[in-house]
């Protein structure tokens, strides 16, 4: 064997160690020093196509949706992945579409009841849909859709659906739905397209939603003048409703949700159409609401969270918000509804969909490209 066969055959060794080793290599490890402390990122369970939404169950594992279809339940140490069976949905997974958020019942533990958006399938058209089912053993049983809008508003445009889903402290079940590209939309009444809507938690309307007696309007309707809210949150002191949406090229917001009020749009934005045209000329109008704060240019925010816990005690009360576009994490310090910081702790390489505190106290991030979940744990010197 000469010298250049046996260089090649090494190199060959070299680069087979190289892949099998990259392969075993947690691609996320390493340490993330921020301002108020330092941080560990490392993988918690990988394998999924767009993971969308998470929601912890009360014996610590985890449930994922992902954006392709599926259902996952995820054990707690991360280690193993099932996908649910049983009556899952079939959803258009297409565009800005698919499986999108899930949320456990609050009373969960004794009804096994969970929650599901995604967008429906008619035909070639599609709109955000609600399903309540129970999960029982890893498998959906006795599903039903709560929420259906009317199958006039159902369209071929594959974006804005929205849609996070929250329970508040007295047991409503909140849910919400993007303008679906028909910014106009957002501000009729007739239109379930662009509104945050309030039901019971077996999709029944409260009689004290602001516009159930107004004639002609979509009863389910708590706000409206939203285009494409992807975050939704209660505040752990004022118990408030916070609420995360996307701008257009500028103007991503983050509102208070309050019973009955117009959050503007699109008559008044902070943002831009993607060509640089403008969309309107008001900021301000009255009878609609500020956001509290926003993100100009835009972020593409999406899922957001507060952080409360005893794992990360520095950053109490502090608003995690994700960002789609630029890939990152951000952590915003609040005085009260003004900002005070708006720090990127976590740049992740890819884009950034959700975040949830898991019971550990510990911080999950569902990324896209590879589809991960990673877990945030303190680094203590």
């Amino acid at each position: 064997m000469n010298n250049t066969t046996l260089n090649r055959l090494l190199l060959i060794l070299l680069l087979l160690n190289f892949w099998v080793s990259a392969d075993e290599t947690d691609w996320d490890a390493g340490i993330h020093n921020t301002e108020k402390l330092s941080f560990q990122v490392e993988t918690f369970v990988a394998g999924f196509d767009v993971p969308w939404g998470m929601a912890f169950m009360p014996d610590e594992r985890m449930l994922v949706t992902d954006q392709i279809g599926d259902l996952w339940v995820v054990s707690s140490d991360g280690k193993d992945k099932v996908k649910v069976s049983g009556q899952i949905p079939a959803v258009r997974a297409k565009g800005q579409g698919g499986m999108m958020d899930v949320e456990i019942h609050p009373n969960f533990i004794n009804n096994s009841y969970i929650y599901l958006s995604f967008s429906d399938i008619l035909e070639n058209k599609s709109h955000t849909v609600l399903l309540r089912a129970k999960l029982v053993e890893n498998k959906l049983i006795d599903a039903k859709i709560i929420f259906k809008a009317d199958e006039k508003f159902y369209t071929k445009i594959s974006r804005h659906f929205g849609s996070r889903i929250l329970f508040d402290d007295k047991g409503y079940l909140f849910f919400c739905v993007g303008d679906r590209g028909e910014r106009d939309q957002a501000q009729s009444l007739k239109m379930p397209n662009g509104k945050m809507h309030r039901v019971h938690d077996d999709g029944t309307i409260p009689i004290d939603n602001p516009f159930y007696n107004t004639e002609g309007s979509i009863k389910s309707i708590w706000s409206y003048g939203h285009r494409n809210p992807q975050g939704l949150v209660l505040h752990p002191v004022s118990r408030e409703i916070w609420e995360a949406e996307h701008g257009p090229k500028g103007g991503d917001e983050i509102n208070i949700v309050t019973k009955g009020h117009n959050y503007g749009w699109p008559v008044i934005t902070y943002g831009r159409n993607y060509s640089g045209t403008i969309i309107s000329k008001y900021t301000h109008k009255e009878g609609m609401d500020q956001p509290v704060f926003h993100w100009t240019p835009s972020i593409a925010v999406c899922g957001i969270t507060f952080y409360k816990g005893n794992k990360f005690p520095e950053w109490n009360n502090n608003l995690l918000a994700t960002s789609l576009k630029f890939e990152r994490l951000h952590r915003v310090e609040m005085d009260g509804l003004k900002m005070v910081k708006d720090e990127i702790i976590y740049e992740a390489g890819s884009r950034v969909r959700d975040v949830e505190i898991g019971p550990d106290g510990l911080i999950y991030v569902a990324l896209e490209d590879p589809g991960r979940i990673v877990r945030l744990s303190p680094y203590r010197k």
